[in-house]
């Protein structure tokens, strides 16, 4: 290990490459602390993602005697903590000797690190460009002096890079490239939040709290790849609707970030209108009754039925059952949740 000024843009340039490297996230952050390692002293280091809605950290990697860092993450007391030292905020790197309270006063150098024979350390939380926090690179010395300020600016050069590939929100942009046309997009995460989706803008049918990512979720529930929709939208063209499509990529024991959520257009509608959409949705859900759809939808029962002989007419389909598994599979319906009621307006398409 270099005891000296570390080489930052050797550093920089090594870590970009593991970021763009294939393999799982494990084995990049492996190789992160190995090339951290090539140029910056420590006796024992820690690289891990955190959950904030878990409050939990989990290990990607560890090098050296690093069970004692482990042991404390482990801790209720752990994400509290590092929201007192302002670590889950976007700030430079702190060294062990700058932390303003005594090392002895802190839970996770008390209990666990000076018990183990460590004097020093640097903590760095991992941000990406639009300030999400990733995760925390931790370094431990058993000298307290054999960090210095020095590296601690090497390593302030290098956190966006590692942040970077330890994003798992690119893997997750990489999977939604399969939804052709899709115009906007987001990660939904286990607690129903919207964040950014590397690569297409966000929208304001994504935003948080909107019934669209309630559906999505409700919907993922249930299912284990991947769900498709159409909900209504207020914005012209289009026949006033949008396709969504949600992509199952929950990790439950890595990370708090669910789905990705995508908007594109329509498609084939089948000469289909909004209400018939409606209705589809409905029996999709499990509606078996004419007149329980008819009064979810506030129309008459007539119209209900008029409108599923006229979707067994488009879809060629022999029966309700033959039709409603289409367009399951199709995403050829609005859910109920997303369906407000029409009145007798018949929507865009086939006009009554």
């Amino acid at each position: 290990m270099t005891v000296g000024n570390p080489d930052r843009d050797a550093l920089r340039l090594d870590l970009a490459r593991i970021a763009i490297a294939p393999g799982d996230l494990q084995e990049r952050a492996a190789a992160v602390l190995a090339a951290v390692g090539r140029v910056l002293p420590y006796d024992a280091a820690w690289l891990a993602v955190r959950d904030p809605e878990g409050r939990r950290h989990i290990p990607l990697a560890t090098a050296g005697h690093a069970e004692p860092l482990r042991q404390y993450f482990q801790t209720p007391e752990a994400d509290a903590e590092v929201e007192q030292l302002g670590l889950h905020r976007s700030r430079p790197p702190m060294l062990a000797s700058e932390i303003p309270v005594p090392l002895s006063e802190l839970h996770a150098w008390a209990d666990h690190l000076l018990p183990a024979g460590f004097r020093g350390g640097l903590a760095a939380g991992l941000f990406t460009p639009a300030g999400r926090h990733v995760g925390f690179l931790s370094l431990l010395t058993e000298d307290s002096t054999q960090l210095s300020r020095t590296h601690l600016a090497a390593v302030a050069a290098v956190t966006e890079v590692v942040a970077h590939g330890l994003d798992r929100a690119r893997e997750i942009a990489a999977s939604a490239r399969i939804v052709n046309a899709a115009s906007a997009g987001v990660v939904l995460t286990r607690g129903g939040d919207p964040l950014p989706l590397p690569g297409l803008p966000d929208h304001r049918l994504l935003a948080p709290g909107a019934p669209i990512l309630a559906a999505a979720a409700q919907e993922l529930a249930d299912s284990d790849t991947y769900i498709t929709f159409l909900a209504p939208t207020i914005a012209t063209g289009d026949d006033g609707l949008v396709r969504v499509t949600a992509l199952d990529c929950a990790r439950p024991t890595l990370d708090h970030l669910r789905a990705a959520v995508l908007l594109s257009p329509p498609g084939d509608l089948h000469g289909l209108t909004t209400l018939d959409l409606r209705v589809l949705g409905h029996l999709a859900a499990g509606a078996t009754r004419t007149l329980d759809i008819a009064a979810a939808l506030q129309v008459g029962e007539r119209t209900v039925a008029d409108a599923i002989r006229a979707t067994l007419l488009a879809l060629g389909a022999s029966d309700l059952t033959a039709a409603t598994v289409h367009a399951l599979r199709i995403g050829l319906r609005i859910p109920p949740q997303l369906a407000a009621p029409t009145g007798a307006t018949p929507g865009p398409g086939r006009r009554s």
